[in-house]
């Protein structure tokens, strides 16, 4: 079924994809005059793949790069380990005899009590999981480096700070300028006040609904010999019958009155976005505290478009966030709990025929049809796993929302740690136990010193189980993701019932990236991948073609499809290298484990000291690279230099510009209220000067190797000091360091 699925929604895109190209391609500019990028049969395949990672830089940013690396790291190493291991480890374990059939010989569940066939397994962990270390850390230091290219552009949040918890006597600009400029003398570019747009939020949503009324109903008056009517009441259904022209303008023209009546009386919120002349000066200010009383909480801002404004409006105390975010964590927990009863239940599907021989109260199972329990058993268990983890999804964004995070950023990183551990959770352990346990619980009430043997079988076996889970992610809802077949039927659909262009617009609209969800799915993938490459080796192809079809698909997506809500610069990254180095050392044990049901003690030997490797692979490439990368700031030395190398005029039109445009405040203010279907303005980047492409592009070794130095020491020294005026200090001495280099 999953192979079929996936070519039905390879065919469907295919041939759409030349007719809804608005859909399938909506960041291609010539879409709209029909064109599709890459045209061909099944060419956007090669083209896609061709694109060059400057090129997804430049649309979608450094965590669509980031994405796309693990991406592809886990289909490269999947591709050497099919290579290499599978056919190595996979010919050891089907010529040994323990009265396996199928795939199972392909196995450890094929391998004998105490057989030296073991050895096999225990020496092969050893280069896989050194291939392993190199492609994380290799990934890692390049990921470093293209994120210092990538931060040399100008964005507006490099020169900005985010205050939060203001007392109550700082409730204007001027105040909040005049309380930090003793700190910053001469450097504060202009504050922008947090208030409360709420109400401001909802009347701006409803006069675009107005506009667009109105604007259909010009529309058909224009077509039709008769003027469009409408009626005063609820929805336009009941009440008195007026015109609808003159009635959408005249509520329009009325609200769009109170909104700029109410507009300056807005209650500030105790919070304000702080920018800055220099880059330097932004960084120290996000690193130094102001009071030692739990008030004027700092970061680093991040984009105007990822901030959460229903949060950061209502920024709870101190105490309140912590014991809300304590109770949260016990809700995840006990959810956890309470959830791995139906996915148990689930597992119980993959033995439905042989429960169904020794409990009485399933024997109309023997009843059904033998194809019916084939497909039931086969795919059963899988498709219930599914359809429960999607239904968890919105219950685990909504607990995550209470807990006061204030960017969308943020919001998605929790959730892919919270999500992964679910489904590591509930797909792996809960699937693992109930499905071998439930296949041998019976012999093992018969005979319970067998426990070992049975168990060295019946968990190796699950594999089959993990391997259909795998395809139908994959090639089931992972190909679909491009078709996006819900999405293309309600676009189809309200895109013919659409009268005007912003209509149409508005159904081909695709939604948000989620790059929490999809990270959390690929980190199981890559987890279970991890934890049978050893022990049942077919695994390793269904994994490659898991991860291969993942990255075509998803960097299609990337390219001409969604527009990312945020950009981190890559700060997801070390969780994501962390969680897979973890899952790495979960597999060396539970390698270990199913060696020792195999009562292969010698083995174990061998396989110990791994997991002290990776702990310790882990720990260094945290505090080296994953520490660099986890500072959403710059360090001090690559500020200072952006700082000479902008041209003062430049910077300050910048400002102004982001000034005038607004940009830090709720997205309501951008709408112009006279055109509110026009869509909000470009907010102003600093592109890269001459002498930064130049020295990007030129710089020798020995002078990044300098730089690195001078950015370890100033990291270090930002996280030491304790006032400002000792920050200042360091930036003259980077810059002075940087003047003898050059």
């Amino acid at each position: 079924p999953a192979v079929v699925a996936s070519a039905v929604y390879l065919i469907l895109f295919e041939g759409l994809r030349g007719v809804y190209t608005r859909f399938f391609a909506p960041r291609l500019p010539a879409s709209k005059d029909g064109q599709y990028p890459h045209p061909g049969l099944f060419a956007w395949v090669p083209g896609i793949l061709s694109v060059p990672e400057e090129e997804v830089l430049h649309k979608s940013g450094m965590d669509a790069c980031v994405y796309l690396r693990f991406v592809w790291m886990s289909t490269i190493i999947m591709a050497v380990l099919t290579v290499l291991a599978f056919p190595i480890l996979s010919s050891v374990y089907a010529t040994d005899d323990n009265d396996k059939s199928g795939l199972l010989i392909l196995g450890l569940s094929n391998v004998k009590q105490q057989s030296n066939r073991l050895w096999a397994t225990a020496f092969m962990m050893w280069p896989m999981s050194a291939l392993i270390y190199f492609g994380i850390w290799r990934t890692s230091r390049d990921l470093l480096e293209l994120r210092k290219k990538s931060m040399k552009k100008g964005d507006s949040s490099h020169y900005t700070i985010m205050v939060t918890k203001i007392p109550d006597e700082y409730n204007t600009a001027d105040k909040i300028q005049a309380f930090l400029e003793p700190s910053f003398p001469n450097q504060i570019a202009f504050v922008t006040p947090v208030l409360d747009r709420k109400e401001m939020t909802l009347k701006v949503k409803e006069l675009q609904k107005l506009s667009l009324a109105h604007l259909v109903a010009v529309h058909k008056a224009e077509t039709s010999p008769e003027p469009p009517t409408t009626k005063t009441g609820c929805c336009g259904c009941v009440g008195e019958t007026v015109e609808a022209v003159p009635y959408y303008k005249g509520k329009a023209d009325e609200l769009r009155g109170e909104i700029r009546e109410e507009y300056p009386d807005a209650e500030y919120k105790n919070a304000a976005f702080v920018s800055f002349k220099t880059v330097s000066s932004a960084v120290k200010a996000s690193s130094i505290q102001f009071r030692d009383d739990q008030t004027w909480e700092i970061t680093g801002a991040t984009q105007p478009s990822d901030v959460i404004w229903t949060a950061l409006t209502s920024v709870p105390d101190t105490a309140t966030q912590q014991g809300v975010r304590m109770g949260v964590s016990c809700a995840i927990v006990a959810l956890n709990i309470i959830w791995a009863i139906p996915m148990a239940a689930g597992g119980a599907l993959a033995n439905l025929e042989q429960l169904g021989d020794k409990y009485s109260w399933l024997s109309g199972v023997e009843s059904l049809p033998p194809t019916l329990i084939a497909i039931i058993e086969g795919f059963g268990p899988t498709i219930w796993r599914i359809i429960l983890m999607l239904l968890l999804k919105p219950i685990l964004y909504a607990l995550l929302g209470i807990t006061g995070i204030l960017e969308t950023s943020t919001l998605e990183s929790a959730f892919f740690n919270k999500y992964y551990m679910f489904l590591l959770v509930q797909i792996y352990f809960v699937t693992l136990v109930s499905s071998s346990l439930f296949a041998v619980i019976g012999d093992i009430i018969d005979d319970p010193i067998s426990i070992f043997s049975l168990l060295g079988e019946s968990v190796p076996a699950v594999a089959i189980e993990m391997i259909q889970y795998m395809l139908l992610q994959g090639l089931g809802l992972g190909v679909g993701k491009i078709v996006r077949l819900v999405g293309l039927i309600l676009t189809i659909f309200f895109s013919k019932m659409a009268v005007v262009e912003y209509q149409k617009e508005q159904a081909m609209k695709p939604p948000k990236y989620t790059y929490g969800s999809n990270l959390a799915t690929n980190m199981l993938m890559w987890t279970i991948t991890l934890c049978y490459m050893s022990i049942a080796p077919l695994i390793l192809p269904f994994g490659f073609i898991y991860f291969a079809l993942e990255y075509v698909v998803q960097k299609y997506q990337l390219v001409y499809v969604h527009v990312p809500d945020f950009e981190t610069y890559g700060l997801f990254w070390p969780d994501v290298a962390s969680t897979a180095m973890w899952a790495l050392f979960l597999s060396q044990l539970a390698t270990m484990a199913i060696v020792g049901l195999k009562f292969g003690a010698f083995q174990q030997i061998v396989l110990a000291p791994l997991p002290f490797i990776t702990y310790f692979v882990i720990t260094y490439i945290e505090e080296t690279i994953g520490t660099q990368m986890r500072k959403s700031m710059l360090p001090l030395s690559n500020a200072a230099n952006i700082d000479q190398s902008r041209p003062a005029p430049q910077v300050e039109n910048f400002l102004a510009s982001a000034q005038e445009l607004n940009m830090w405040t709720q997205p309501c203010v951008w709408v112009d209220l006279d055109d509110p279907l026009k869509p909000p303005p470009d907010f102003p980047e600093i592109t890269e000067s001459k002498e930064q492409k130049e020295d990007l592009s030129g710089e020798s070794k020995d002078r990044l190797v300098r730089s690195k130095k001078r950015d370890d020491m100033d990291d270090m020294e930002m996280q030491e000091q304790g006032d400002v005026q000792k920050g200042e200090k360091d930036v003259d001495v980077d810059v002075k360091d940087q003047n003898d280099d050059q």
